[in-house]
C-alpha cells in the first residue's frame, strides 16, 4: 500500500500551466463600451487588431473585496511600444526659439472639464455595474463568506480517480478516499448535501407601483437600500406656490435678500462637502444635492446616482453621457425616466434598463407629468449630442385671469445658439393671443450648463472647426515623402508654421472646385490651400491617408461626417459603436459606417486615447494599407486664445481669474478678439507629431462657449441662474457667480441682447441699419452671434 504522504503528493500535483493570451501591438481600445460591458474602463492604451477583428477588454481589477477577475481567454492588452522620436518635432526643432505655438495637451487630471469628468464617471458607472453582478451572485449563493467556502471546496469537489463528489468531506477524509482509489479499494462516498439552496423566484405583485420594492433575490442589499426613498438636500430656492421668482425678489427686503444669499452660499458649501465625502460610496449613502431638484415640482434631473429621492415622482435624463446617467442600471425601480427617444433607446440597449421605466418624449410637444400636481414639460433640442434635451417645466397656479406660471429651464449640457434665444417658449417677448400686444415671458430658474463659464474659452463656432478640419484633411498628401507637404515646410519655417502655410496659394482663382476638396471652403478670405491637391500625383494603392477622430460614446459625429464627405470615404467604427450609432436617428451617419477598417479612411476612436505617440502605433498596425495618419482631438479644452501680438489683446490676456469689471461687456459682445474664428492658420500639430503621424487638438465643442453663455443670459428674461457644472470649489462658484451677476445687471441696465445671425460675424449689407447693444439705456440692441 502506498504511503499516505506519497499519495497526497500525487493528488496535489501542479495543474498544467494556462497558456497566456497572445498579445497584439497597437495603442487604442477598440471602443468605449463601458456602458455595454461590465468591466471598468482602465486608463491605458489597448491593442486593436488589424483587419477589423474585435478584441475584448483586459482582465479587470476587482472592484470590491471577494470578486474574482474575469477569465482573460478572449482578452488582449499590451502597452504601446516605445515611441521613436528620431523624426519628431521635438528633435527637429530642439534648438529653435519661438516654438511656443506647437500645441501641448494638458494631462487629463489637469483638464477639470468634460474629458476628465466623463472618464471619471465612466469608471464609476463601470464599478456600479460590476456591483450589480456581485449582487446577483450574492443572491444566488447566499452571503459572501458562504460563497467563498463553496468556491474553495469546489476546487477539489471531485475525486480525480473515480470522479465521485468530495463536497462536504474534510481534507483528511478526502485524502483517504483518493488514496484508496489509487490502491484499487475505493471507499464509498456519502450522499452529498445540497450546497446551494434553491433560488427563490421574485414575488410578482398584482398591481404595478412605481415605488414598489423589488424582492431580495432580485437585488442585492445595496440596491435594495437604494430603493428606499432618501430625503434630498434642502433647497435654498424654494419658491412660494403661486409666486414667480421675479415677484418674490421684488417683494423681499434688503435684509431678506442678504439672508437668502447666505443660505444659498451655505447650501452650495454643504452640497460640495457632501459630494466629496460620498465619493466611492453607494447610492443609499448619498444625498441628492439641491441643484438636481426642481423646487416644488417633485422632479429631479440627471440625479440617478442617489437612489430613490424622497418626494420625487419623475426622473428626467437630459442625454446619454455617463456623467448624467451615472447610477442607472438594470435594477432601476425608483420611478419613470423621461427623456428623448434616442436617449431612452440607448438606456435600454446599453444599460439594460427595463423598458417599462422609460417614457420617451417628443421634441417641441408640451405634455403633463403625472404625479406632479399639473407640471407641464416641453423638450427642446439642446444642440449637444444626439438626443440631448433642454427641459422647460411650467406649473400653473390660480384660475381664470389670475393664472400664473412658475417656469424652470434645465439646460442639461447644451451649445447655445440663436434657435434657443428665439424659441417661442423661451424668447423674452411674445404676442398675446387675445390682445395682440407684446408681453414679457420670464424664466424663474435657469439651470445652466457652465462647463466653459471661463473667459479663457471663447472658442469659435462649430461650423468653422468642422469646415477647417475637413478642408485640411482633403489637402494633406497621403505620401509622407512629399517634399512640399506639411513636415518639410514646417521645418523650413522653423517650427512656427501653421497648416495654412503648408499649402501653395493659387496664382489665379480656381474656377472649378476640386473633387478632392470639401464642400463649403472657408469664407473668410484666408489662403486657399487646396491648389496643390490638383498638382500632386494621385496616391498609389499603398498611399492612403488615415484620419482618426476622437469621440465619446455618443457625440462629435458631425466632424466625422464632414471629414468623410471631404475624403469621399466610409467611417470605421467597432461593432459596439455601430450598434450605438444605429440608435441615433441619423441616416447619413448610418450609411457611412462600416466595420471594415480597411474600407474607411476615417476611424472613430475614444477621444481620451488619441495622442501623438499612439497614432504611429495605430498606423503601424494597419500597414501597408495606409501610409500616413492624422488624428483630431476635438474638445473645447484645446482652445488657446490668439497671442497678443496678433491684435487680439483683450482675449489673449484673460485668465480664469479675470474680474468681470476689467472687461467691458460691449467688448465681449462685439470685439473680434472674443468672437474668435477657426481657419487653417489656427491648426497646429501637437508636440511629438512626426512626418507620418500628426495629432491636432481642435476647439470643437458641444458645450456653450463663454461668449455664448453671456449672450444666452443677456438675451432671455431669466430671474435666477443656477450653475450645474464646476460647482465643487468655492473659488469656482464665486467666479461664475460674479460673471452671471454682471451679465444680468447689464441686461437690466442696458436692455436685452438680440441675436444677429446674418453674415456670421462678418459685415452684411444691412449691418449699418442694425443697432448694436451698447448698454447706455434700457432699449437693448443686437450682437452678432
Amino acid at each position: 500500500m502506498a504511503e499516505p504522504d506519497s499519495a497526497t503528493h500525487r493528488v496535489a500535483k501542479d495543474k498544467p500551466p494556462v497558456k497566456a493570451p497572445a498579445k497584439r501591438k497597437g495603442p487604442f481600445l477598440d471602443d468605449s463600451d463601458s456602458e455595454d460591458e461590465s468591466d471598468p474602463a482602465p486608463r491605458q492604451s489597448f491593442a486593436i487588431p488589424p483587419f477589423g477583428k474585435t478584441v475584448g477588454l483586459p482582465p479587470a481589477e476587482p472592484a470590491f473585496e471577494g470578486e474574482e477577475p474575469k477569465s482573460p481567454e478572449k482578452e488582449t492588452s499590451c502597452p504601446p511600444p516605445p515611441l521613436k522620436q528620431d523624426d519628431s518635432l521635438d528633435t527637429a526643432f530642439a534648438n529653435m526659439d519661438g516654438y511656443e505655438k506647437m500645441d501641448d495637451f494638458p494631462d487629463d487630471e489637469d483638464l477639470g472639464g468634460e474629458e476628465f469628468r466623463m472618464m471619471r464617471y465612466m469608471e464609476e458607472q463601470s464599478r456600479l455595474e460590476m456591483e450589480v453582478m456581485k449582487a446577483e451572485d450574492d443572491d444566488f449563493y447566499g452571503d459572501a463568506l458562504r460563497r467563498t467556502d463553496i468556491a474553495n471546496e469546489a476546487k477539489v469537489a471531485n475525486c480525480p480517480i473515480c470522479d465521485g463528489s468530495l463536497l462536504g468531506l474534510s481534507t483528511d477524509d478526502a485524502t483517504k478516499h483518493v488514496n484508496a482509489c489509487l490502491d484499487g479499494n475505493p471507499i464509498p462516498l456519502p450522499k452529498p448535501k445540497s450546497a446551494v439552496e434553491p433560488v427563490r423566484q421574485p414575488r410578482r405583485e398584482d398591481s404595478e407601483s412605481t415605488n414598489a420594492m423589488v424582492d431580495a433575490p432580485e437585488l442585492g442589499k445595496r440596491f435594495q437600500r437604494a430603493a428606499v426613498p432618501r430625503a434630498p438636500q434642502a433647497n435654498p430656492f424654494d419658491i412660494v406656490e403661486g409666486e414667480t421668482a421675479g415677484a418674490m425678489e421684488k417683494k423681499s427686503s434688503a435684509f431678506t435678500q442678504l439672508m437668502s444669499g447666505h443660505a444659498e452660499s451655505a447650501a452650495w458649501a454643504n452640497a460640495a462637502a457632501a459630494d466629496k465625502a460620498s465619493r466611492g460610496k453607494a447610492a443609499y449613502e448619498r444625498t441628492c444635492p439641491f441643484y438636481k431638484i426642481m423646487p416644488g415640482f417633485n422632479i429631479c434631473v440627471d440625479a440617478f446616482r442617489y437612489g430613490a429621492v424622497k418626494g420625487c415622482q419623475a426622473y428626467f435624463l437630459s442625454h446619454f453621457h455617463s456623467d448624467h446617467y451615472i447610477g442607472l442600471t438594470a435594477h432601476w425601480t425608483h420611478g419613470p425616466i423621461y427623456c428623448s427617444k434616442v436617449t431612452g433607446d440607448l438606456c435600454i440597449m446599453q444599460l439594460k434598463v427595463a423598458p417599462k421605466w422609460i417614457v420617451a418624449l417628443d421634441f417641441e410637444e408640451t405634455v403633463e407629468v403625472p404625479g406632479t400636481g399639473g407640471v407641464m414639460v416641453t423638450m427642446i433640442p439642446a444642440n449637444h449630442c444626439p438626443g440631448s434635451s433642454l427641459f422647460l417645466f411650467e406649473k400653473p397656479h390660480g384660475k381664470g385671469a389670475n393664472v400664473k406660471k412658475q417656469r424652470y429651464l434645465h439646460c442639461g449640457d447644451f451649445r447655445a445658439c440663436p434657435a434657443h434665444v428665439e424659441h417661442p417658449l423661451l424668447k423674452p417677448d411674445v404676442q398675446d393671443a387675445i390682445t395682440g400686444k407684446l408681453k414679457q415671458q420670464r424664466i424663474d430658474l435657469c439651470y445652466l450648463d457652465t462647463t466653459y463659464l471661463n473667459p479663457r474659452y471663447s472658442f469659435p463656432p462649430q461650423e468653422d472647426v468642422i469646415r477647417t478640419c475637413a478642408d485640411v484633411c482633403a489637402g494633406i498628401s497621403p505620401d509622407p515623402n512629399c517634399t512640399t507637404d506639411i513636415w518639410d515646410i514646417m521645418a523650413r519655417k522653423g517650427g512656427n508654421g501653421s497648416v495654412s502655410k503648408f499649402f501653395i496659394k493659387p496664382p489665379s482663382p480656381v474656377k472649378e472646385e476640386s473633387d478632392t476638396t470639401a464642400s463649403g471652403s472657408a469664407k473668410d478670405g484666408t489662403v486657399d490651400f487646396f491648389t496643390n491637391v490638383k498638382e500632386k500625383k494621385p496616391p498609389t494603392c499603398r498611399q492612403r491617408l488615415l484620419v482618426i477622430c476622437g469621440t465619446y460614446s455618443i457625440g462629435k459625429e458631425r466632424i466625422c461626417i464632414a471629414i468623410a464627405r471631404a475624403l469621399k470615404t466610409k467611417i470605421f467604427a467597432s461593432p459596439a459603436k455601430i450598434r450605438i450609432c444605429s440608435k441615433l436617428g441619423d441616416p447619413e451617419l448610418t450609411s457611412l459606417l462600416t466595420s471594415d477598417p480597411l474600407e474607411a479612411q476615417v476611424h472613430m476612436q475614444m477621444l481620451m486615447e488619441i495622442r501623438a505617440e499612439t497614432l504611429q502605433d495605430y498606423l503601424d498596425s494597419y500597414r501597408p494599407h495606409f501610409s500616413r495618419i492624422v488624428g483630431f482631438r476635438p474638445s473645447g479644452w484645446s482652445y488657446r486664445p490668439a497671442p497678443a501680438s496678433t491684435g487680439a489683446t483683450a482675449a489673449s490676456l484673460t485668465s480664469a481669474n479675470t474680474a468681470p469689471g476689467t472687461v467691458a461687456t460691449t467688448q465681449i459682445l462685439h470685439s473680434m478678439a472674443w468672437r474668435s474664428r477657426f481657419t487653417a492658420q489656427s491648426v497646429v500639430p501637437q508636440r511629438g507629431s512626426t512626418r507620418e503621424a500628426m495629432c491636432f487638438g481642435v476647439p470643437y465643442s458641444e458645450h456653450s462657449s463663454f461668449r455664448e453663455l453671456a449672450m444666452f443670459v443677456m438675451a432671455l428674461r431669466i430671474d435666477k441662474v443656477i450653475p450645474t457644472v464646476n460647482v465643487g470649489s468655492e473659488q469656482s462658484r464665486k467666479r461664475m457667480k460674479s460673471w452671471i451677476d454682471r451679465w444680468m445687471a447689464e441686461r437690466r441696465r442696458g436692455g436685452l441682447v438680440r441675436a444677429l445671425v446674418e453674415g456670421e460675424g462678418q459685415k452684411g449689407e444691412g449691418e449699418r441699419e442694425v443697432v448694436l447693444w451698447e448698454g447706455k439705456d434700457s432699449s437693448g440692441g443686437g450682437a452678432w452671434w
